[in-house]
């Protein structure tokens, strides 16, 4: 698990104007591929809802990541990225096995032997599934957020 970057009782200051617009963008980029995921779903192309549903959530958890100052989130893992999250605000502790699940993803690609078609339906449903869990939190902490100081936050 990564180190704290900063010890929890410190003081922060409001992200900029372009770290905010960093975020608002990772944040809105999040919402269209979780769309795009659902659509993908439908159409009952799981694999590529599962990829889909696996950016969506790299991108939500980016944003928290901008927010709180960390510049440099490691975009290949939603589980690392969850885990700094985590740091900032201990309810995304609880997005540790969705984010597992999602990262399970990453594990079959595009050219692999086509598994079952049964395999690529639950692994399509449940990366979808995990994507909304992480976006719904990502969505309350936004919020939560925007409450307490518009300067730190965007709406989302």
């Amino acid at each position: 698990m990564a180190q704290p970057t900063k010890p929890p009782d410190a003081p922060t200051q409001a992200p900029s104007a372009e770290t905010l617009r960093r975020a608002k963008l990772c944040w809105e980029q999040a919402l269209a591929d979780l769309a795009a995921a659902a659509r993908m779903e439908r159409a009952r192309a799981y694999l590529e809802c599962g990829y889909l549903s696996l950016q969506a959530a790299l991108n939500a958890l980016t944003a928290i990541c901008y927010l709180n100052g960390e510049v440099r989130p490691p975009s290949f893992s939603p589980v690392r990225m969850a885990a700094l999250c985590a740091e900032a605000d201990p309810r995304f502790a609880a997005l540790h096995a969705p984010c597992a699940a999602l990262e399970a993803v990453q594990e079959r690609g595009p050219f692999d032997p086509a598994p079952a078609p049964a395999q690529d339906e639950a692994l399509g449903r449940s990366g979808l599934e995990q994507g909304q869990a992480v976006l719904a939190l990502v969505r309350s902490y936004l919020k939560e957020q925007r409450g307490k100081d518009r300067r730190r936050c965007f709406a989302p």
